[in-house]
C-alpha cells in the first residue's frame, strides 16, 4: 500500500548534514496524548517549540503521514551526536484505539522503508554501532550506542501494543531494501520493482512471465492501481 504524505514544512532553518546515514525512529512518549486529536496536538505542539525539538516527519491519526520539516537537513529530535547523520526523523503519535494503532503502525513501517529508499541506505535496522553505520535506527539504539540522549522509544510504547523489537525489525525489514527510483532488485524469494511511469499490472505481468492476478496476490491488494514509486513483487524466485 503507498500513502499520500501530507506537506506541512515549517518556515525555519535546518542546517546542512555532516552525512545522511541514519533514519531515527520515534515515537512521543506523551501517555497524556492519546485521543482522537493526538496527532494535531502532537504538530502543534512542536510547531511552537520547534527552537526546543522536531523531525521531519509525523505519524498517526489512523494512518497519517505529515512531513513538518525538510529531509536530507539536520533536525533536532535525537541528541547532538546523532542529529548531523539522519537524513529523516519519524516520530509516531500515540493513541488508545487498537485499530487506529494498527494503521498507524503499517503507516510508520512503510514512511521508514521509504525514506531509507529514497536516502539511499539499507533498510536494516539497529545494525552496527556508529553514526557511519547506515540504516533504519531507533532512538533507544542512538541513547545506547551513540550517546546524547537517554529516550528509549519507541520500544516501550510498541511492546505495550504486543510489537516487540524483534516484530519491529522483521517488519522493517521484509523484503525492502534501498532501490533507486527505477530499480529492481532481487530480495529474498522475490524480485522486487519500484513503479516507474508508464507501468501497469498487466504490462508488469507481462514482462516478468507472470499473471495479474499473481502480481495481486504477492502483494496483498484486489486495486488494478499502482502508483509511482511503489515497490512491487513482480517474480516468485
Amino acid at each position: 500500500m503507498a500513502y499520500t504524505i501530507e506537506q506541512r514544512i515549517f518556515a525555519i532553518h535546518q542546517n546542512q548534514l555532516s552525512a545522511g546515514n541514519l533514519i531515527i525512529a520515534h515515537e512521543s512518549g506523551n501517555p497524556n496524548n492519546v485521543g482522537e486529536n493526538s496527532l494535531e496536538n502532537e504538530i502543534s505542539y512542536m510547531q511552537r517549540n520547534w527552537q526546543n525539538a522536531f523531525v521531519s516527519h509525523w505519524v498517526g491519526g489512523g494512518g497519517r503521514i505529515v512531513q513538518i520539516a525538510q529531509t536530507g537537513k539536520v533536525q533536532w529530535g535525537v541528541g547532538p551526536k546523532a542529529n548531523g547523520y539522519a537524513y529523516a526523523q519519524v516520530e509516531l503519535a500515540r493513541t488508545n484505539k487498537k485499530e487506529t494503532f494498527a494503521k498507524d503502525y503499517l503507516a510508520y513501517v512503510w514512511l521508514l522503508q521509504q525514506l531509507a529508499s529514497e536516502a539511499d541506505i539499507p533498510c536494516t535496522l539497529n545494525t552496527g554501532a556508529s553514526v557511519h553505520d547506515l540504516g533504519i535506527k531507533t532512538h533507544s539504539w542512538v541513547s545506547k550506542n551513540i550517546g546524547g540522549t537517554t529516550h528509549t522509544d519507541p520500544d516501550g510504547y510498541l511492546a505495550g501494543w504486543g510489537i516487540s523489537l524483534a516484530q519491529f525489525k522483521k517488519d522493517v525489514e521484509s523484503g525492502f531494501s534501498a532501490l533507486p527510483a527505477t530499480a529492481s532488485r532481487q530480495t529474498g524469494t522475490y524480485l522486487l520493482h519500484r513503479v516507474v511511469k508508464g507501468d501497469t499490472l498487466w504490462s508488469l505481468a507481462r514482462k516478468h512471465g507472470t499473471t495479474i492476478n499473481a502480481l495481486k496476490q504477492w502483494n496483498q491488494t484486489q486495486s488494478d492501481v499502482i502508483v509511482i514509486g511503489q515497490l512491487l513483487k513482480v517474480k516468485k524466485l
